[in-house]
This record gives structure tokens, sequence and C-alpha cells, in this order.
């Protein structure tokens, strides 16, 4: 049996553990705490897509441009709303990128400008919500 320390809630042992541990997860806060942000900072040169350059990619006649806008927003949605999308959206049944790239890039032409990936999800809020037969 372990002897109880003063407050005869844990043994010696398993206290002194719990402050190594407690010791040990500090340092590696604090080295944590003193590399540079670098991961957090956007890479150098990098420039996030806006709204209105978006909307000129969905507009442009040149397949490749169309199509990146097309990839654009199938990423947006897959990562916000698929493979189930949250209450209160309710994508139709024939729903399909290039429908998706014209609901964002009506969206776009009729809103203020600012970045793509928040006008892509409030196109599809706005454009897709549930009706009376939705829940």
């Amino acid at each position: 049996m372990f002897p109880l320390t003063a407050d005869r809630r844990l043994p010696v042992s398993s206290r002194a553990k719990r402050i190594t541990l407690v010791r040990h997860c500090v340092v590696v806060a604090l080295f944590a705490a003193a590399i540079p942000g670098a991961y957090a900072q956007p890479a150098q040169g990098w420039k996030q897509l806006t709204a209105r350059e978006l909307a000129t990619r969905c507009h442009s006649s040149d397949a490749a441009q169309h199509a990146s806008c097309v990839g654009y927003v199938q990423g947006i949605y897959d990562l916000q709303f698929a493979p189930i999308p949250p209450r209160g959206v309710c994508p139709p049944s024939d729903f399909t990128p290039d429908l998706l790239a014209e609901v964002v890039t009506a969206y776009a032409d009729t809103h203020e400008d600012g970045p793509a990936p928040p006008a892509v999800g409030q196109a599809i809020v706005r454009f897709f919500p549930c009706g009376e037969g939705h829940k």
C-alpha cells in the first residue's frame, strides 16, 4: 500500500506522476508558443479568391475557366455541406455541380464582393432552403 499524502486523496506515487505530467505539458506548451506561427499564416503571395473573381470564371466561355469555377464551388460544397446538408438546407433532387455554379454566380452577381468560400455557403443556404415538405 502506498503512503497517503497530506490531503489523503492520492497515493504519493500517483501525485508525483501527475505533477511530472503537468510539468511536461507546461514545457511543451511553452515550446509550442515560442515557435513562430508559420502554419497559421497564408503562403507568401497567396490571395484568396473573391466572389466576383469566381463569378467571372463561372461566366467565362473558356472551358478551363468555367471548369475551375465548377470545381471550386463543388469543393466548397463538399467541405461544408456534404454528405448531409445542415438542417434548413435542402438541395433539389436534380442538384448538380453545374446547377450549384449557376446559383453561386447568381448570388455573387447580386451581392457585395467578398471572399468566395462564404459566398458559396450563403448562396446554398439562401437558394436551397427547406420548404414545408422538408424538415
